[in-house]
């Protein structure tokens, strides 16, 4: 019987960087701040995903002798929680200034 191999966070980290970075684009190009509020609550929901996969992907990974992760694993791992919290932090504004027309505090 075969198993199935770690998942590799490398590539779960390009899968979800892609779609991350094509939403902070319409993020920047959306017209109203509901409109802000609907492309963060999407990209929320991506970096939610993508922080899941990551910590599964590492919680599978073996620890290597040393007693940690390198470094750039830990970053790869944790990347996915600054765009949760960025996502989250403009889906907070962008329904709190919901009625407020773009560029007037």
């Amino acid at each position: 019987m075969e198993s199935s191999p770690a998942p590799d966070l490398v590539k779960i980290t390009e899968i979800f960087l892609v779609p991350s970075s094509f939403l902070v684009a319409a993020l920047g190009t959306a017209d109203t701040n509901l409109h802000r509020a609907a492309v963060s609550l999407l990209g929320l929901i991506v970096s939610a995903l993508w922080w899941a996969c990551s910590h599964e992907a590492i919680a599978e990974r073996p620890l290597p002798a040393a007693g940690k992760h390198p470094r750039r694993t830990r970053i790869l791992t944790w990347m996915s929680i600054v765009f949760v919290v960025g996502w989250l932090l403009s889906l907070a504004v962008h329904l709190f200034i919901g009625n407020q027309p773009l560029g007037h505090a």
